[in-house]
């Protein structure tokens, strides 16, 4: 009942909002559909006993934007219907099945000094990323969710290079599966940004927020365990010395108040660079150190290296390696990961080309249980297309593979598929 009355109250304030907009604002409407074949030889990603099935999707949908002088609106919204050839118990026809949507807007109340924004995201995400996954896989280890996020804002600016900012956010999370952990969050912040000079700007930053999951028996931790207040203090800068290099830092420390467990203080930080090599080329690295709600496992630490070079505008591509910590504050658990992804398209013509992802990670999950495991996942698409005057064709293959010290947790997959894309 709550997912519909979100998804209501936002189509309602959407469509509102058209009927009384000025008629001199910009206004555009792109319809699109995708339709898709593909043949995949193990649908729920088994170790053994595999299904496999051919599954047809169609995807209508339709994106809307309108600029007017108080507002900017836009809207994604898509239908999403699978088809099963030999397992039509799987099919996802009905409205809750199918439905995506991205809704965001930002409104001027008051001059350049009152706003407010408002977003609703409906879309499935992964329940661990450490379980059951793979490219292209959208049946295991997932589930539908809602995200609910209105943020009004308060920005004044003293000086040419002096602004403050005060944000209240409200944000109601929910998911479709019961294991996951529904929730509202509160949250008060304060910034002020300063632009010491062309090439550096610094700022200062404190916020406190109310963390309430919702009553749920089955999520993985109790839901009184959850509960929390968290207070947070921030500073970081940004220098520019030269128009091809620019230079990133913060360092933040956090105080988690939980209802019935042990306070936790936090310290993150992190930083990393951008250098452009020249028009095309881009390199850098970072370091992060953040934190996350996971669909069902509480608060998660994360730590993140990266180092990366881009590739645009024609040979679109991107070349990372990475290191990854992730710390179960509630929990007995740690999952380390450490790979290679390479993602991008390789043009032939103007029109066709070739379109590449490769997925190289290995994974040492400690803890309790189940978390004991070390596995490397591969997962590669390959694929050629063709651009057309309504759309995109493509035909390809994609493969993934988990080599796992439990036995019983490999699997092999491959997918080959075809799909056109049509842009109206």
């Amino acid at each position: 009942m709550l997912k519909w009355n979100l998804l209501n109250i936002s189509a309602g304030f959407f469509l509102g909002l058209f009927l009384v907009a000025d008629a001199s604002a910009a206004f555009r409407i792109s319809p699109n559909l995708l339709v898709r074949q593909e043949y995949n030889d193990n649908i729920d990603l088994r170790s053994e006993g595999e299904l496999s099935d051919f599954i047809t999707t169609i995807m209508p949908g339709v994106r809307l934007t309108w600029e007017t002088r108080p507002a900017t609106l836009s809207l994604d919204y898509s239908l999403r219907f699978k088809f099963y050839l030999d397992h039509d118990e799987r099919n996802e026809t009905s409205l809750r099945q199918t439905q995506r949507i991205d809704l965001g807007s930002t409104f001027h109340l008051y001059r350049n000094m009152l706003f407010l924004s408002v977003s609703n995201v409906y879309e499935r995400v992964t329940i661990d990323e450490g379980d059951r996954t793979g490219i292209d896989s959208d049946l295991v280890n997932l589930t539908d969710s809602n995200r609910l996020r209105v943020n009004p804002y308060f920005v004044l600016e003293p000086t040419s290079t002096l602004s403050l900012r005060t944000d209240y956010i409200y944000e109601n999370v929910w998911y479709e599966r019961d294991i996951a952990i529904d929730y509202e969050r509160h949250t008060g912040r304060v910034q002020m940004t300063k632009e010491i000079s062309p090439r550096v700007q610094a700022s200062v930053s404190g916020s406190h927020s109310l963390y309430r999951p919702k009553e749920n028996p089955l999520a993985a931790v109790g839901d009184a365990d959850q509960e929390f207040d968290r207070t947070d203090a921030r500073v970081s800068l940004i220098y520019a010395p030269t128009q091809r290099l620019t230079f990133d830092a913060y360092y933040s420390r956090g105080w988690v108040d939980y209802t019935e467990r042990p306070n936790q203080t936090l310290d993150l930080f992190g930083g990393g660079f951008r250098y452009l090599l020249g028009p095309e080329k881009v390199v850098g690295a970072r370091y992060d150190e953040t934190t996350s709600f996971s669909v069902r496992d509480g608060l998660i630490e994360t730590k993140r290296y990266e180092a990366f070079i881009e590739f645009t505008p024609r040979v679109i591509s991107r070349w990372s390696v990475f290191y990854r910590e992730a710390d179960y504050l509630i929990q007995d658990r740690q999952d380390d990961s450490r790979g290679v992804s390479v993602s991008g398209e390789w043009p032939w013509t103007n029109r066709m080309g070739l379109s590449y992802l490769v997925l190289l990670t290995r994974y040492d999950r400690s803890g309790p249980g189940d978390f004991e495991e070390t596995y490397n996942r591969y997962g590669t698409r390959l694929g050629i297309y063709r651009d057309m005057r309504l759309g995109r064709f493509h035909l390809g293959h994609t493969w993934n593979k988990n080599d796992s010290d439990i036995p019983n947790n490999d699997y092999v997959n491959n997918i080959v598929w075809a799909e056109m894309r049509f842009v109206f």
